[in-house]
């Protein structure tokens, strides 16, 4: 808490209309009090939007800055910290390393199991001993349970991302449905 209370009181001893001495403070300080003394009705709703969000955990509320879109919307502002509430389901992150552990000890390659992308034959040494570990079953659909080594699946980043990639009707689909899908397209010849 004692940063925080240091970075209030470095924006408000810096703000033109403080009377006292003021403390150091930094170049994205003296940003923030600018930003805030030329828009000031904004920057308030933004307070107002953060007084909320820590209060409720919905700090998704903050209005949009209307600066971080230029005239034709090619670029944006990044790169801001921003903190999320979000519920996560447990995952033990040893699993990945014992089936990652169990594969190489039985002589089982490290590959795709929807494409057989290889990360460590596509980008050397850098890749070795690399694959993403997907649950066969949505923990979303079995609930809580005991995982097993043989319910995980590997998968390169892109068959991953397709698996969790939802559409109208679908929120996930299994590895064997997403290498039933793609073969549906691109048929063996």
């Amino acid at each position: 808490m004692g940063s925080v209370s240091r970075k209030t009181s470095d924006l408000a001893s810096n703000h033109p209309a403080y009377t006292g001495t003021p403390t150091k403070g930094g170049r994205l300080d003296k940003e923030v009090i600018t930003a805030f003394i030329s828009r000031p009705a904004e920057m308030l709703r933004a307070a107002a939007a953060l007084r909320q969000g820590i209060g409720t955990g919905e700090l998704h509320k903050i209005p949009e800055d209307p600066d971080e879109l230029d005239d034709e919307g090619n670029s944006a502002i990044e790169g801001r910290l921003l903190t999320r509430w979000a519920l996560h389901r447990e995952r033990d992150r040893g699993l990945r390393a014992r089936k990652i552990a169990r594969a190489e000890k039985l002589g089982q390659p490290l590959q795709c199991e929807v494409c057989a992308f290889d990360f460590g034959l596509s980008y050397g040494a850098l890749g070795k001993g690399y694959i993403e570990v997907h649950h066969r079953l949505p923990l979303h659909a079995s609930g809580p349970r005991e995982t097993k080594l043989d319910d995980l699946a590997f998968l390169c980043a892109n068959c991953h991302r397709m698996c969790h990639k939802s559409r109208p009707g679908e929120s996930w689909r299994s590895p064997s449905a997403l290498r039933a899908e793609i073969a549906q397209i691109a048929p063996d010849s």
